[in-house]
């Protein structure tokens, strides 16, 4: 989710009469980031806020409640993240976006770090990259490829297919660790404006980096997902 190239946003401002400012606001059980959860396991209140162009720019910020703590360590509580973006058809069927993402941490943290995304939309399925080289702060790489699948069943509900494969230098213990996937499956559906998800996630994440509760848990859970779009 974030930002910002100002020369670049400052383009698609100028370029935009027909802005559209958008935004939601959300409750889950659980904040999971590629499998792994950034509340240690607890609920998250989360918004953002969208103002999207005619020229396909679009800038916007997310905010979640966050919980790193561990034994000797006091992490933040509080994510913030901005992007700008590009969008486009390249016919009726097929959508391309490219975004930079900042994500940010309240506090002295330095675990801030900028990511660029590539997606492709066709007929139901979305492809995505994520990459950075600086993945939490850490002058690492991180490398991200997703694959997404939403199919309407019935009329308002939808079946969510979710995979994702997560490599790079960030990940590498030097030790055998140094890739995972991540996955899940639900059924969403809108209801008297609000929105309303439920699904089933895991990874494939095994021996010592296998967390079963509390902090950057990472076994499998039911994510419930209630939001309301303005």
């Amino acid at each position: 989710m974030p930002l910002i190239g100002l020369a670049l946003v400052t383009s698609g401002l100028c370029a935009s009469a027909n802005a559209e400012l958008s935004g939601e606001i959300s409750l889950t059980n659980d904040y999971r980031f590629r499998g792994v959860s950034q509340t240690a396991g607890d609920p998250a209140l989360q918004a953002g806020i969208d103002w999207a162009f005619g020229s396909g720019f679009s800038v916007g910020a997310w905010a979640s409640n966050v919980d790193f703590d561990e034994p000797g360590y006091n992490g933040p509580n509080i994510e913030y993240d901005f992007y700008v973006a590009y969008g486009g058809e390249i016919n009726p069927d097929l959508t391309y976006d490219i975004t930079l993402n900042r994500y940010n941490y309240s506090g002295d943290s330095d675990l801030g770090y900028f990511e660029v995304t590539a997606g492709m939309d066709y007929q139901g399925f979305r492809v995505a990259y994520w990459y950075t080289n600086d993945y939490s702060g850490s002058d690492l790489a991180y490398h991200y490829t997703e694959l997404n699948y939403s199919y309407e069943f019935a009329e308002n509900w939808n079946l969510d297919l979710h995979y994702g494969y997560n490599t790079g230098d960030a990940l590498d213990d030097g030790e055998g660790f140094d890739s995972y996937s991540d996955y899940s499956i639900g059924v969403s559906t809108e209801l008297a404006g609000f929105g309303l998800s439920l699904a089933w996630l895991d990874t494939d994440i095994s021996g010592w980096y296998k967390v079963d509760s509390g902090t950057y848990k990472n076994t499998d859970t039911v994510l419930a997902t209630v939001s309301y779009a303005f």
